[in-house]
């Protein structure tokens, strides 16, 4: 059981607070409840009077968030959330924490990733929480960073391995706990 004063000394508060009310702390945050119309105005309401703006991307307003390690750009416009990137930085490299988009903004994250993080940073790291989504997510991004001449990875434990054309990315991807060994690097 959490004590109050546990909950109080997390460096994870201000995210329940901006993410949930308090009545709400025994279940986790879950970005899919954005495609709630009414649950996204209640986020971007607290994003827009709790994070910072810090300019446009697009046709969107650029919000960020920092919760201990973790920042969050948000992608908002009249007054909704069109997405979300989740990251840490460690060494100018972006680690992906999570995302989120709007089922009606396709490949607006991508567009972010390549027009935003890979020009303000030197990389960007994959989680390594491999997904069937995410495979899909991945394969679009690692076939793009190559197309745009980006050196692309696998890291293997403290083993990077380059990766060329026509990605197979399927082999690193496993049902199994085993897919947790890889991450993908985007590096310039």
């Amino acid at each position: 059981m959490i004590k109050l004063s546990e909950l109080l000394q997390s460096p994870y508060r201000d995210a329940v607070s901006i993410f949930e009310s308090p009545l709400q702390l025994n279940r986790p945050y879950n970005p899919q409840n954005l495609e709630s119309i009414g649950r996204n105005k209640v986020f971007t309401d607290n994003i827009i009077e709790k994070a910072k703006k810090i300019g446009r991307f697009e046709d969107y307003q650029l919000y960020e968030y920092v919760v201990g390690d973790d920042i969050f750009n948000i992608l908002e416009q009249s007054g909704y959330t069109y997405g979300f990137f989740q990251y840490r930085v460690i060494n100018n490299i972006v680690n992906e924490v999570g995302i989120w988009q709007s089922p009606i903004s396709l490949g607006l994250i991508r567009r972010f990733i390549f027009d935003y993080i890979l020009k303000v940073y030197d990389g960007l790291l994959s989680d390594d929480a491999h997904t069937e989504l995410g495979q899909k997510y991945w394969d679009k991004v690692l076939n793009r960073a190559l197309s745009l001449g980006y050196g692309v990875y696998v890291i293997e434990n403290d083993k990077k391995i380059s990766l060329s054309s026509n990605i197979d990315i399927s082999k690193f991807y496993s049902k199994s706990s085993v897919g947790m060994n890889y991450k993908f690097l985007i590096q310039k």
